[in-house]
């Protein structure tokens, strides 16, 4: 196994020696073949322009174990020179110093530029100082899952990809229904639709990229969960589960790309999702927002400490910026590229046409736009707690009779106090 540790410590005593550390397998949990493939042939390539130079990984370490191996291997002091930093870790690492800032590398490389990224994914690596901190080496958008039979049944026609929240409402509230006459709905309109995809697609924000407000009861913010609210009055408080959506009984249900291009070629379209027809479509916009959903990014970083910055630049480089390495994340990957000419390219789309049955290609055709429309949640210490405790609170104030613009003033006191604490 090429750059495997094993294989490659017979170097140390002659050559100069780069370490990087990644997760074994899917970060996004999806079934996939070799994980090593991209990786090796990444490391192949660098090595080949590096003369001299040997890159050392551990292979094997699981993506539920592999925050705890890289925060231990740091307190340790050997942490790799060039690693990748999972979207939940970027604070703490940040927060520990562990990372590199990249600004400066940027500025003075004329290969590497801004506008190369996907702005949602470059700023997946901003800190809350501001600084670039990590580049993106794999994203994927979140996108509306549509269980086309169902709707064909009931007479109505898959949305375009420039959809809004009324017409979304309105194909919810007359697909959901009580088919067996028992008093409850068994059919439904949508399931794991939150107020956070709402909040994506009408231009607001939880919080200020600084983390120090909260701006739940700005006006985007107030429209995103009192859509939210509505929506979920349709299922009459009925608990809709993935089975029910797995059985054809949803029409729609959010998803991530990589749910997307693993379950629709053979076989797995036909393991997973034998019973109907679907395809992907952006999500639905607000009044105030766009097809917009919020993006997740796997980073890659280096070292503060590394005794060799240049070359862990241009490791970075290798895996990030270049097209080989890209390019591959769509033949032997489940991700996107957020390099814009790597997932533009013509080449692109022939891999992903070719992964796709003729008439499913919606979310393949809207693809760049919806990583172009995609938001970055904002980095800051605290966010990752401040999440978990705004999901608590706005949940209570969604099922709460009460007026929801003095719940949600409520809240945002709430979640103020934590974040000046």
């Amino acid at each position: 196994m090429l750059g495997c540790v094993g294989a490659v410590s017979h170097y140390a005593a002659h050559a100069q020696v780069l370490r990087l550390g990644f997760v074994t397998g899917s970060y996004w949990n999806a079934p996939m073949g070799d994980c090593y493939t991209v990786i090796d042939a990444a490391i192949t390539r660098f090595e080949q322009s590096h003369p001299g130079v040997k890159v050392e990984y551990t292979s094997g370490i699981l993506k539920r174990d592999y925050s705890e191996w890289l925060v231990g291997q740091f307190l340790l002091g050997q942490e790799p020179d060039v690693f990748m930093v999972l979207p939940e870790d970027f604070e703490m690492l940040y927060g520990l110093g562990a990372l590199k800032p990249l600004d400066g590398l940027i500025a003075r490389d004329d290969t590497v530029l801004p506008d190369d990224f996907y702005p949602a994914a470059l700023s997946s690596g901003v800190a809350e100082d501001r600084a670039q901190y990590a580049l993106p080496y794999e994203c994927v958008p979140t996108l509306m899952f549509v269980n086309k039979s169902l709707l064909e049944a009931e007479g109505i026609s898959v949305p375009d990809s420039n959809w809004t929240w009324a017409q979304f409402y309105e194909i919810c509230a007359a697909i959901t229904r009580d088919l067996d006459a028992d008093g409850t709905p068994d059919q439904f309109g949508s399931y794991g639709y939150t107020w956070r995809d709402a909040l994506a697609a009408n231009g607001g924000a939880l919080f200020s990229e600084d983390g120090t407000h909260c701006l739940l009861a700005e006006p985007k913010a107030t429209q995103a969960v009192a859509f939210a609210q509505q929506l979920a009055a349709l299922y009459q408080g009925c608990e809709i589960t993935a089975k029910d959506f797995d059985q054809g009984h949803v029409a729609f249900r959010p998803f991530l790309f990589s749910d997307y291009r693993t379950y629709q070629p053979y076989p797995w379209r036909i393991k997973r999702y034998s019973g109907f027809e679907w395809d992907c479509i952006p999500m639905p916009r607000g009044p105030s927002g766009f097809n917009s959903s919020e993006l997740s990014a796997m980073l890659a970083g280096i070292s503060s400490r590394t005794s060799q910055p240049a070359l862990a630049w241009a490791l970075l480089k290798e895996l990030t910026c270049t097209n080989e390495t890209q390019a591959m994340l769509f033949t032997d990957s489940h991700g996107v590229s957020a390099l814009r000419r790597v997932t533009q390219s013509g080449q692109t789309r022939q891999v992903l046409r070719q992964d796709t049955p003729g008439s499913s290609r919606l979310a393949l055709e809207a693809l760049s736009s919806t990583m172009e429309q995609a938001i970055a949640a904002p980095h800051f210490q605290s966010a990752g707690q401040a999440n978990l405790l705004a999901d608590s609170l706005v949940e209570v104030a969604i099922t709460d009779e009460q007026n929801l613009d003095l719940q949600l003033l409520r809240v945002q006191r709430e979640l103020e106090n934590f974040l000046n604490r």
